[in-house]
C-alpha cells in the first residue's frame, strides 16, 4: 500500500467541476459538462489598477466535450451507471 502524507493542502480556487477530498471517501457518478475560459485571473486587494489589458481566447474546435448519455434516437436512454459492474 502506498502512503502519501501532506503537511498542508492549499486550494487557491475551486471551479464547478472540482473538489477536494481528504480521508477515506468515495465519489461516484461525477459528471462535468461545463467549460470556462479565464484569462485575467483574480485581482485581490485595495487600489488595484489593471489598465490596457487584452485577453484573446482562440478556441477553434466545434465541440469541446462530446457528451453521450446513452440515449438512442427514440429518446430511450440507459439509466445504468457506467461504473457499475
Amino acid at each position: 500500500m502506498m502512503n502519501i502524507v501532506f503537511d498542508t493542502i492549499a486550494v487557491n480556487s475551486v471551479f464547478k467541476n472540482s473538489g477536494v477530498f481528504v480521508g477515506e471517501n468515495t465519489q461516484c457518478y461525477w459528471r462535468s459538462t461545463a467549460k470556462e475560459n479565464s484569462g485575467g485571473g483574480t485581482v485581490v486587494g485595495s487600489h488595484n489598477v489593471m489598465a490596457y489589458n487584452y485577453n484573446l481566447v482562440v478556441d477553434n474546435d466545434v465541440v469541446d466535450t462530446p457528451i453521450w448519455n446513452g440515449s438512442s434516437s427514440s429518446g430511450e436512454g440507459s439509466s445504468k451507471s457506467p461504473y457499475s459492474e
